[in-house]
């Protein structure tokens, strides 16, 4: 009858160790841009309309600008001359968390709306203009949630398009209706150094740290030749970030030295009963 008594008054000692922390943050932006090429200047884009916050307390944040035009210059190679031009009609973003203090915060989202996206990669050579990537959607949106219930934490992600369509050199690659959704990290366009990829999540667990980032649309640029320039980086349109953060309960000294007893008087009485078995075979 000794152990279970023993293990019991065990696991009532951790339960009245210290309390928890936890922290949930959440973040969003409407538009970035490092695209670059090599050899030239750098110029950024955003990121734009970013809003954010971190618990506690509870917070409920609005972002927005009314439009965006943004040319960015690639410079000119042999009379060659290359642009990226990025236009939104109006962008808006929330980020919110409930709660007034880290023990009754259990739940966060963020939002980014872009309205009447225009993205435009062109060269030129001598005024005649070719398109290399074109771009549009009467919307595009992403959200980031995150949930916590019975030390369970969720993190979730989506995104959804408007009249999307999107060409790479003049050829047709995707075309969406109103409200779709496509899968996790769907990739429409990956060839040379050139990734498009929609829906775009990453999550990362580490520790006590949990972290969900959902790009709606993101372009990358990996050494990808372009009249005689290579072209770096990632225009990232629609992105959302949730991330929780918790400690498990710590037990404090006077929970510890119980614990560290029971343990000690539940090992003496299983020796005890393993040498009374002995003496009864013999």
């Amino acid at each position: 009858m000794l152990k279970p008594f023993i293990i019991g008054a065990a696991a009532f000692s951790l339960a009245s160790a210290a309390q928890a922390t936890t922290e949930i943050a959440t973040t969003a932006r409407g538009v970035f841009s490092n695209v670059r090429a090599v050899g030239q200047p750098l110029t950024l884009v955003g990121p734009i309309a970013s809003v954010g916050g971190r618990t506690s307390p509870g917070y409920s944040l609005n972002g927005g600008v009314a439009s965006l035009s943004a040319p960015v210059s690639l410079g000119t190679v042999s009379l060659v001359t290359a642009g990226l031009d990025i236009g939104t009609g109006l962008i808006t973003t929330t980020a919110s968390a409930d709660g007034t203090t880290p023990a009754d915060t259990t739940s966060g989202s963020a939002t980014a709306t872009v309205n009447n996206l225009a993205v435009s990669l062109f060269t030129s050579t001598l005024g005649v203009p070719t398109s290399i990537i074109g771009l549009t959607a009467d919307q595009v949106q992403s959200q980031s949630n995150i949930s916590t219930a019975n030390q369970v934490v969720a993190l979730t992600g989506q995104s959804n398009f408007t009249n999307l369509n999107l060409t790479v050199a003049g050829v047709p690659i995707l075309a969406l209706g109103s409200n779709a959704q496509v899968g996790v990290n769907f990739v429409a366009y990956d060839l040379a150094g050139l990734k498009i990829t929609f829906n775009q999540q990453f999550t990362s667990n580490f520790d006590s740290t949990r972290l969900l980032v959902t790009n709606a649309i993101g372009i990358s640029f990996t050494n990808y030749l372009l009249g005689g320039r290579s072209l770096n980086g990632d225009l990232i349109i629609g992105q959302t970030v949730a991330e929780y953060q918790g400690s498990a309960p710590i037990p404090e000294p006077a929970a510890w030295a119980q614990l560290i007893a029971g343990l000690a008087l539940a090992g003496a009485a299983r020796r005890r009963q393993q040498r009374k078995t002995k003496l009864a075979r013999d």
